[in-house]
């Protein structure tokens, strides 16, 4: 709830996207996978906001049949820091659902 409510003020709804344009790079229902539920099957909910703002994470790198193993636990935001800032994990034409490229 401590997260909810620090981050709340922080966030926007999603910019309507011009026509071809993606307003919104995940998704609108996330694979359970990505949450290391493997009891929950189902995708899960979420809210989508306007990808603006940064925020410090904890994970390990511990990733088998293709997820990773362990959360990620969310520290703060970095109202220090832009979005432009932070360097994308994939490229541009990545498939965040598999990246075949790392061999994963």
């Amino acid at each position: 709830m401590v997260q909810r409510r620090e981050l709340a003020p922080l966030l926007s709804p999603p910019w309507l996207p011009s026509r071809g344009v993606v307003a919104h790079p995940w998704p609108q229902r996330l694979p359970a996978s990505w949450s290391g539920q493997l009891d929950r099957p189902e995708p899960l909910r979420y809210v989508q906001v306007e990808p603006a703002v940064v925020g410090e994470i904890e994970v390990d790198t511990a990733f088998e049949h293709r997820r990773w193993r362990h959360r990620v636990w969310y520290v703060r935001p970095r109202l220090d820091l832009s979005v432009y800032d932070v360097p994308l994990l994939f490229g541009e034409d990545a498939d965040l659902l598999w990246d075949t490229a790392a061999g994963a």
